[in-house]
């Protein structure tokens, strides 16, 4: 028997659902809306990664597996993590043979989509039910996705409104709305970390 033998290696989940929600303090509305925007955000990822191997600009195919990889760690999908992680370690190590890492990913994605396809998510956590996370949490959980390019950033900071404006003052908290709406995390994160961010 070898190491690829399916016995000796039992695959990953597709998605831990449990997992997934416990990593957003128990909000299960919440976590339904982000695999409804991964759904969505991340459903050409793997075309992607290849489009720009293939352009031999392992730079960006790199920044997208990296990418995907923190999407997929959020949502708690621990084969595509796997997978990306695998692709986004042969790319930083310079390694040319990514055909088995992509073919892999590319698989797993593929695997995940289904599955997110099967689910009614967006009939199971309309907007109007958005409930924001435990006091407290809400930048860590913010910071995590913005770190991770998660889309659904957006939903976060407007269910977390209140602790938010708290935190960081009306302005800032306008400034950081606008930010993720236009999906620039890198300035939103900045936002966070501006020195004085409780004070307007």
């Amino acid at each position: 028997m070898t190491g690829n033998d399916p016995g000796l290696n039992p695959p990953s989940p597709v998605l831990d659902r449990e997992a997934g929600i416990d990593r957003l303090m128990g909000n299960r509305g919440l976590y339904l809306r982000v695999l409804a925007r991964f759904r969505s955000d991340y459903r050409d990822a793997a075309k992607a990664i290849r489009s720009a191997l293939d352009s031999h600009d392992t730079p960006l195919a790199q920044r997208l597996a990296h990418t995907l990889k923190g999407a997929a760690g959020m949502i708690e999908a621990p084969a595509l993590h796997g997978a990306a992680l695998a692709l986004d370690d042969a790319l930083r190590d310079g390694k040319l043979d990514t055909g088995t890492p992509l073919l892999r990913l590319e698989a797993a994605l593929a695997d995940l989509l289904r599955t997110l396809d099967g689910m009614d998510l967006m009939a199971q956590a309309r907007p109007s039910q958005a409930v924001a996370p435990a006091r407290g949490q809400a930048l860590p959980n913010l910071r995590a996705m913005l770190d991770s390019g998660d889309g659904a950033a957006v939903e976060l900071v407007a269910a977390a409104r209140s602790e938010l404006s708290e935190l960081l003052g009306e302005r800032e908290y306008a400034a950081l709305n606008a930010a993720v709406a236009d999906v620039d995390d890198e300035r939103a994160l900045k936002l966070l970390d501006r020195p004085g961010q409780g004070h307007s």
